[in-house]
């Protein structure tokens, strides 16, 4: 109620014993989910989401597929931080998929944001490889160098498993805030193309 840009009350909300959030019903935007999501992540006390909400689009959001994926080339050709011409995209009643290959996360990462909030959106499937070039045994120590340099993570209690281009973070952390500070470190790295998240707020 206090987000005015989420249309609340077509929204439920499940509270499980053990700190995990369940939300369900429909929105009318892509944009009210991942919202949704943020704002019950913020609470303190809240260990997990699952946000089980289905995207219907209003009237005045509804596009075409074909207009959804000129839209998301523009994004895409108009970001400073997003390599030209690396990226495809595919759309199929609103479901955009981006596929290609890039040499840092940052990059990943900034190609989903600069099409996620498009009109027609109703989900994003980011699958852009991250090219690897180095050593597992130099990406953990990278990524510990990245954890020790945070003031806000607590590296003793985090483990750092690496399986080729594939990270996994175990351990507990105090928050989500210190829970993405972790991830966000770890797909830093060069080299990192998927970042598993197993840890659990204490």
């Amino acid at each position: 109620r206090f987000q005015p840009e989420i249309g609340e009350a077509n929204i439920t909300i499940a509270i499980k014993a053990d700190g995990i959030v369940i939300l369900g019903g429909k929105v009318g935007s892509y944009i009210e989910k991942r919202l949704a999501e943020d704002a019950v992540k913020s609470i303190n006390g809240v260990k997990g989401v699952a946000n089980e909400l289905e995207v219907e689009l209003l009237i005045n959001y509804k596009r075409n597929d074909s207009d959804i994926i000129k839209a998301a080339l523009n994004a895409l050709e108009w970001d400073f931080l997003v390599p030209d011409g690396k990226i495809k995209v595919t759309v199929e009643h609103g479901y955009l998929t981006l596929t290609g290959e890039v040499k840092y996360n940052y990059q990943k990462e900034h190609a989903k944001k600069a099409v996620q909030d498009l009109n027609g959106v109703t989900f994003v499937s980011n699958e852009i490889k991250v090219e690897s070039n180095i050593k597992p045994a130099d990406v953990k120590a990278k990524i510990i160098e990245e954890f020790e340099r945070n003031a806000r993570i607590d590296a003793n209690n985090i483990q750092i498993e690496v399986d080729g281009e594939k990270v996994t973070l175990k351990g507990e952390v105090r928050n989500f805030d210190e829970e993405d500070e972790a991830v966000t470190a770890a797909w830093s790295v060069p080299g990192v193309d998927r970042v598993i998240d197993e840890l659990e707020i204490k």
